[in-house]
């Protein structure tokens, strides 16, 4: 411990005796806006949140908090919708009285934030601790190339994309754990997101695998058809006598051709299927909104649309193929 003793240089005012712990000046800087010490545990998997659960972690949090000797505290929520739209909510109070049906928008991320003051035994002064939790996208793609970039601080990256954070800003370290757990414990009760499933999974599992087999295959393709034809209808392909400089070059040049249509056949069809599978939208994990559980429904029909028009152009492709076999044989027979 650290005897402190006030003294007035100046002698104009009385000296002020005192002993405090080095707690309670980590506390008193911290009321002076001071870096607190803060403890972080990142929340994983993708959880169902609705607004009965965002009730039972506040009702968890106030019964951790009347175990202590609790001065004042503010609940504060900020709720970030699709197109960068921001709702704040200052106090508890305000929150409850939202009418969530009304509101059309979908959500994207959500965080809560309360800010306590605790007074314990063992201190003079009461304690600040701000418990935070955060749960969803906050985040987007382009501002996270920038952190990467511009930040050297590992837990920050860490952070930011972790899919839901807690995180508390203490003097006391018993009561940060305290608070951690009991929004570590309600957060693994929640339900789980359910997976994609089918086609659907399968293709965002195998997207580069199958967008590199299409951009490579489809060539080889058009060569395997161009040489059906060849052999069947090129006479004198089959004749050594006919092998001279201008039938070869002939036949490089259409076999260059061919292959390079087969190219750039595939180059298109194979950035549409990439572009398909981005389109895939995953479900909401939040139901609190009117526009949440209209944006669950339009995400089954998109992602449905998308794996219709998929499958409909790969089976085109397919029975192409087929056709182009059938006609050469129809063909073939029909010349002879």
């Amino acid at each position: 411990m650290t005897d402190i003793q006030k003294t007035n240089d100046e002698g104009n005012l009385p000296a002020v005796p005192g002993k405090y712990s080095l707690d309670d000046i980590k506390s008193f800087f911290y009321l002076m806006n001071a870096k607190p010490d803060t403890s972080i545990q990142l929340l994983e998997g993708r959880k169902k949140i609705t607004i009965a659960e965002i009730r039972d972690l506040n009702e968890r949090v106030q019964r951790k908090l009347e175990n202590h000797d609790l001065i004042g505290q503010i609940a504060s929520i900020n709720l970030i919708f699709e197109k960068g739209k921001i709702q704040d909510y200052a106090t508890w109070a305000e929150f409850e009285r939202e009418t969530w049906h009304t509101i059309n928008n979908k959500t994207d991320s959500i965080a809560l934030t309360w800010d306590i003051s605790i007074k314990l035994p063992k201190y003079q002064i009461p304690q600040r601790h701000t418990l935070k939790v955060r749960i969803g996208n906050s985040i987007s793609p382009k501002d996270m190339m920038e952190l990467v970039f511009n930040s050297d601080n590992p837990s920050e990256l860490k952070e930011k994309r972790a899919i839901g954070v807690v995180k508390v800003d203490f003097i006391d370290q018993v009561i940060a754990s305290e608070l951690i757990e009991k929004v570590v414990t309600w957060y693994d009760g929640l339900k789980k997101m359910p997976n994609d499933k089918g086609i659907q999974k399968f293709m965002e599992k195998n997207q580069s695998l199958i967008v590199g087999t299409v951009f490579n295959f489809i060539p080889i393709l058009f060569l395997t058809i161009y040489h059906y034809y060849f052999i069947a209808f090129c006479d004198w392909g089959k004749l050594t006598a006919n092998l001279n400089i201008a039938n070869i070059q002939l036949f490089l040049i259409v076999f260059v051709a061919v292959f390079y249509t087969g190219k750039i056949f595939a180059q298109k069809f194979a950035k549409w299927i990439d572009k398909k599978i981005d389109e895939y939208k995953g479900l909401s994990q939040f139901e609190i909104t009117n526009g949440d559980q209209n944006a669950v429904h339009d995400a089954q029909i998109n992602n449905n649309s998308i794996t219709k028009k998929i499958l409909t152009k790969a089976g085109l492709a397919i029975v192409g193929t087929v056709v182009a076999f059938v006609i050469r044989h129809l063909l073939e027979h029909w010349i002879k």
